[in-house]
């Protein structure tokens, strides 16, 4: 089986392309930088009005460099790429952008930049093939994040943990979806629809944080013990699992930014002990946090490009012999578990 894995973060995507016959060691590995930063810096250069169109993808730097470009020029996008900045379009209306139809694109491609978005540059498969590496698939398997549409009355950080929480009883292999993503997570549908359109194989999404999780248990020391704690100490998000045994036994999510050494190691602490509560962490600024049952870890490993910034709480995972390559190793894996 052949696989092309993609963990798209804010930084960097990190690709990897997998053959079961030849095991991880033997794996081709890119990393490049994100999507995100790629169309930012685009923006950036641009000295006249835009019109953007394509597909939904990661905000971030994308969308801190719309929201300057507003200050001295005009901003038009189409519906699936305004959802990049804002699920509610009134939302995005309100910070001076205008919605327009996808046929209105030529008239105003006459009169503003034309950019073109896209969390998958297809590009890749043809610089793959200019190394000798074949550009066709049995599986892509592809990690972003997506917070998705929160209904009405229910606010982004409630409803991205209710869809962590939903998932947690069911697994970690759980939160991949194969060949198929529920209609309210936007991101992940826009990313599916792309691939489908050269992709004739199996598809398998999933989100950083627990393709991340997944891939730290791979690591040697990890995948010896029998519980264990992993974290992902992304650019936006640090999420933690208490693993046992393969279950989940705890989760919380929270914002990297507003979490230090000390706060994560307490965190961690009541993650095992069992006693951690959704409200501490969601009163805190964070997403949220369900404990299912103590598990005392034999290890602690962590991941993620923050990581730095909380050493010593526990080891540095490197699935596969590198840490970049964490999230990948956890989209194969799920790949493999699935299929």
């Amino acid at each position: 089986m052949k696989i092309l894995a993609i963990d798209i973060g804010v930084g960097t995507q990190d690709i990897m392309v997998y053959d079961d016959e030849k095991g991880f060691d033997k794996a081709y590995k890119l990393v490049l930088p994100s999507p995100t930063r790629i169309f930012a810096e685009e923006i950036r250069r641009s000295k006249e009005d835009v019109v953007i169109f394509g597909d939904t993808m990661g905000g971030g730097p994308f969308t801190r460099a719309v929201l300057d470009h507003l200050k001295e020029y005009k901003v038009y996008m189409t519906e699936s790429a305004a959802r990049t900045i804002r699920d509610d379009l009134e939302a995005v209306k309100k910070y001076g952008i205008e919605i327009i139809a996808e046929d209105e694109m030529d008239e105003l491609s006459e009169e503003a930049a034309p950019i073109k978005i896209s969390d998958l540059n297809l590009q890749l498969l043809t610089f793959l093939p200019a190394f000798g590496v074949d550009r066709y698939f049995d599986v892509v398997a592809i990690a972003v994040q997506d917070h998705g549409v929160a209904p009405q009355g229910v606010t982004d950080r409630e409803n991205r943990f209710q869809l962590i929480e939903e998932k947690v009883e069911s697994g970690i292999e759980s939160f991949a979806y194969l060949d198929g993503v529920p209609e309210n997570l936007s991101r992940m549908n826009s990313v599916f629809r792309s691939v489908k359109r050269w992709h004739e194989g199996h598809i398998l999404l999933m989100d950083t944080g627990p393709a991340a999780v997944l891939g730290s248990l791979e690591d040697d020391r990890v995948k010896e013990k029998k519980r264990a704690v992993c974290i992902n100490v992304g650019n936006g998000h640090t999420i933690a699992m208490s693993m046992n045994e393969g279950q989940i036994a705890g989760v919380f999510e929270h914002h990297t930014g507003m979490l230090d050494k000390q706060k994560l190691e307490s965190y961690i602490k009541k993650l095992s002990e069992g006693t951690i509560t959704f409200k501490e962490v969601f009163d805190d600024g964070g997403h949220g946090a369900l404990a299912r049952e103590a598990n005392q870890p034999e290890i602690i490993a962590m991941t993620g490009p923050r990581r730095e910034e909380m050493k010593g709480v526990g080891i540095f995972a490197a699935p596969a012999g590198d840490m970049m390559m964490t999230g990948p190793v956890g989209l194969i894996k799920a790949v493999l578990s699935r299929l």
